[in-house]
């Protein structure tokens, strides 16, 4: 079983663009969402331009993820260690309110944990968290809590893991997890822009022996199988 997934953090408007990509192309991502910052818009300057960070309303979300899954990056991109259990519920108690869907994925903020925070996690509604070490491998995770992607979608290793995903037998259990933030695509670095995201999209879509997954049903079809 050959099981493709992709993820988006941060909520920010492209994210509306990446869905529609992905509706197009037949896939589907899971997109961690930083619950109380729905809707803000706060001056920054990136890609050497002054810009504006602008997350995505809390009123859309039902339609802008349409087919998606919605899971958390916590309240404010941030882990209290003082507060924690109390924090995440929150986070997914608001997503789940906000967007219709049964929330229960977490991305941890800036990917890092320790494991008190693991040992937390297994006590709330959670039933998953994804950090942000690319493995540049395609086995399945050990740990849901401590689940890492495979690669970034702007990678140099990226193509040749595609390539080995796509080139093996429909029996092999493989698991190739895509991540980024769509933000990320208005780099004008070639690699990282919207012409190569989708160059990425045309390449892996329509495959007969590729399962296309949100993180949770990829989670759930692994642990079927296991």
């Amino acid at each position: 079983m050959k099981i493709l997934t992709f993820s988006f953090d941060d909520c920010e408007v492209y994210d509306r663009q990446v869905c529609r990509l992905l509706r197009a192309y037949g896939m589907q991502a899971t997109f961690y969402l930083i619950s109380a910052q729905l809707g803000i818009r706060v001056p920054f300057h990136r890609y050497g331009k002054d810009t504006v960070v602008e997350r995505v309303s809390a009123e859309e979300l039902p339609t802008t993820y349409r087919g998606m899954e919605i899971a958390s990056h916590t309240r404010n991109h941030h882990l209290d260690a003082f507060n924690l259990k109390a924090e995440i519920e929150a986070s997914l108690a608001e997503l789940s309110a906000f967007s219709g869907q049964e929330v229960h994925g977490l991305a941890y903020p800036g990917g890092e944990y320790t494991p008190e925070i693991l040992e937390t996690l297994q006590h709330t509604s959670a039933a998953y968290a994804r950090g942000a070490s690319p493995t540049h491998s395609l086995g399945f995770p050990e740990n849901w809590y401590a689940w890492q992607p495979t690669c970034h979608y702007a990678e140099a290793e990226t193509p040749m893991l595609i390539k080995r995903f796509l080139s093996a037998p429909e029996s092999e259990d493989l698991l190739l997890h895509i991540f980024g933030h769509s933000y990320e695509m208005t780099n004008p670095d070639r690699h990282h822009g919207w012409v190569y995201f989708e160059s990425l999209l045309k390449l892996l879509s329509g495959r007969q022996d590729v399962v296309y997954a949100t993180n949770s049903e990829a989670m759930r079809r692994i642990c079927e199988r296991n």
